[in-house]
């Protein structure tokens, strides 16, 4: 899938529910004016240029061939060519180093004329999704930091902040000379731990 750069659906009215799904842009068609894109259940759809948001949040990912491949974008392509080439190389090394541990090929992808370069990862499902978690961290030490839209816990944290509100005691309503205040839970403060000016615990 390298050679080949993510976008995201927008606009579409006749087929709305593809809107803001993630696709593969294969290659401009230049008899129907559109793009060939190839959807994560891997379908392929023509879409016009101007249903395609081709600037996507870093960290992004699209998820091909039944979660055996990853597309994610990182950042800007504009970054990647003012890199030194020490740091190109060094982070071709890091890469390498971290498909060997996740047991998961690998490969940066910068395509020409597109506005930002990500990378690919082929590998079992799990293995995938495991390496998907710490693929950010990686970059970070670049300071291209990001966190992949599709790692385990990306999607799990309002669901969990909302399960914990509703699990929450609903206030009780008192009538207090004349006004109706409610009646909450005493919330302990925390305090401030001391310490001098170099942030050193004072005890």
């Amino acid at each position: 899938m390298a050679g080949f750069a993510a976008a995201q659906i927008r606009g579409l009215k006749g087929a709305a529910q593809l809107n803001d799904q993630l696709a593969l842009c294969k290659g401009f068609v230049e008899d129907t004016g559109r793009w060939l894109v190839e959807l994560e259940t891997g379908e392929e759809k023509s879409v016009k240029n101007d249903n395609l948001l081709t600037t996507l949040h870093p960290g992004a990912t699209l998820l091909l061939e039944r979660g055996c491949v990853a597309h994610v974008t990182v950042g800007r392509t504009a970054v990647w060519n003012s890199m030194e080439e020490e740091n190109r190389e060094s982070l071709h090394a890091d890469l390498a180093t971290f498909g060997e541990k996740f047991e998961v090929r690998t490969e940066l992808n910068v395509v020409e004329g597109w506005p930002q370069f990500s990378v690919v990862l082929r590998g079992h499902p799990d293995q995938i999704l495991a390496a998907l978690e710490e693929l950010g961290a990686l970059f970070g030490y670049y300071q291209m930091p990001f966190k992949s839209s599709r790692s385990r816990g990306s999607s799990g944290g309002q669901a969990a902040d909302a399960q914990e509100a509703e699990a929450q005691e609903e206030p009780e309503l008192v009538e207090v000379e004349g006004m109706t205040v409610s009646s909450m839970e005493k919330r302990e403060r925390r305090g401030r731990p001391k310490v001098d000016r170099y942030g050193r615990p004072t005890g």
